[in-house]
């Protein structure tokens, strides 16, 4: 007695084009290796629905005291960079002393000699004071 063993092809449940040799382990339907995703060894109609949507990201708002204090920064960097250019520009020749402060991320801080100098450094500290007031207690508010 001869026992004939037939060996039927099964084609891919997703695509229905190419011979199956895997099984979804989500549905358990035999699909291709071009309808399976080999990382999560799911087929694509399983890995579509089970994918987590990509949450919609909602449009950054800065704070009014945040606003305030790049604000201030600018407005005092362009005030540094004029004072600079003013100075190379018209320069001073009875200028005997200067100085440069730089925190590295933010802009230099350029110190002049001159008979306006100490109140134009005091003037710049009262305005960082108040400043830094202001940032904080706007912030609170906010």
């Amino acid at each position: 007695m001869k026992v004939r063993l037939s060996m039927s092809l099964k084609t891919c449940e997703v695509c229905g084009k190419r011979q199956a040799k895997y099984v979804c382990q989500e549905c358990g339907c035999q699909v291709c290796e071009l309808c399976l995703e080999s990382r999560t060894w799911v087929c694509s109609k399983c890995y579509n629905r089970l994918k987590p949507e990509r949450p919609i990201t909602e449009a950054f708002e800065w704070s009014a005291p945040f606003k305030l204090f790049l604000l201030g920064f600018v407005l005092m960097f362009i005030g540094i960079v004029v004072i600079v250019l003013a100075a190379l520009l018209y320069g001073t020749a009875t200028l005997s002393a200067g100085g440069l402060i730089w925190i590295i991320p933010f802009p230099p801080i350029v110190l002049g000699a001159g008979p306006y100098a100490i109140l134009a450094i005091m003037l710049a500290v009262c305005l960082t004071l108040m400043g830094i007031i202001l940032f904080v207690v706007l912030r609170k508010q906010a």
